[in-house]
């Protein structure tokens, strides 16, 4: 009889203890997820001032300043979405000033502003919180998602309901400008 109430306790405490666990890991991926969002609200913030610092430099590009709002709106609203409305409407939107800022690199009178250069090195610094954010978020996402494939957590797990978490991916455009290797032409190289 104190063999089976000890037992029993035994398990109730294990029990508890990987139910913790798992909330604690479901709760690591809430708050990685909300620090992406945190560095991409930081992002919206920066395009319009961008804009509106290059404007002023360039009078007569205004589509390319246009566009770049149009897509920065679509980010900000797809922020009450889902996660794969908020990887898509980002990758348009890292797209847009890509491209832009290939369009400054043509153009030195726009980066010959001081404020202009300014807000283009907080995006790149943003764009490395962004970075960062993802790796915590997705390490999060893949201890979580381990301790749901995992026994007993996974027992656990499914009498909590939870469900697998979905990494940050990278969008195609992203994955391949990471597959395509820029030429590089060095003085004196051996073709």
């Amino acid at each position: 009889m104190l063999t089976a109430l000890a037992a029993a306790i035994l398990i109730f405490l294990g029990y508890i203890y990987f139910h913790n666990r798992l909330a604690a890991a479901r709760n690591s991926v809430a708050t990685g997820y909300s620090g992406i969002l945190v560095q991409l609200k930081r992002r919206h913030e920066l395009v319009p001032a961008l804009v509106q610092s290059v404007r002023s430099a360039l009078h007569q590009e205004s589509q390319v300043f246009d566009r770049i709002l149009d897509v920065r709106e679509k980010a900000v609203g797809a922020l009450q979405m889902d996660q794969k409305a908020v990887e898509a409407a980002e990758a348009d939107l890292s797209a847009s000033l890509r491209k832009f800022f290939g369009y400054a690199e043509d153009h030195p009178e726009i980066t010959s502003t001081g404020n202009v250069r300014e807000l283009q090195k907080q995006l790149e610094e943003t764009e490395d919180q962004i970075s960062a954010a993802r790796r915590l978020y997705n390490g999060n996402v893949e201890r979580f998602n381990t301790m749901l494939d995992s026994i007993p957590t996974n027992w656990i797990g499914r009498s909590m309901r939870l469900e697998r978490a979905e990494l940050f991916t990278l969008s195609e455009a992203e994955v391949k400008t990471l597959r395509s290797m820029p030429p590089i032409d060095l003085p004196g190289a051996q073709s």
